[in-house]
């Protein structure tokens, strides 16, 4: 399984929390799942209060609870 997919199997597992999501360009985002499609994901960001659409590729970790994938 891809570090990809790790992370994408937590956040689907997230049930509406917010969690820390790490991207590859060095943003941390605190943020809650809204949706997916097969290349991207749509967080709501809660800093900025907005939806933001990000590649899944550009997924680096995330922190949800005591779980961590990826490096955080």
């Amino acid at each position: 399984m891809s570090k990809t997919n790790k992370i994408m199997k937590a956040v689907r597992s997230s049930k509406g929390r917010f969690f820390g999501l790490y991207t590859n360009n060095g943003e941390a985002i605190n943020a809650q799942f809204v949706s997916e499609s097969p290349m991207y994901i749509t967080v709501y960001d809660r800093n900025s209060h907005a939806n933001r659409k990000l590649a899944k590729k550009s997924l680096y970790g995330i922190k949800l609870s005591d779980v961590r994938v990826g490096a955080v």
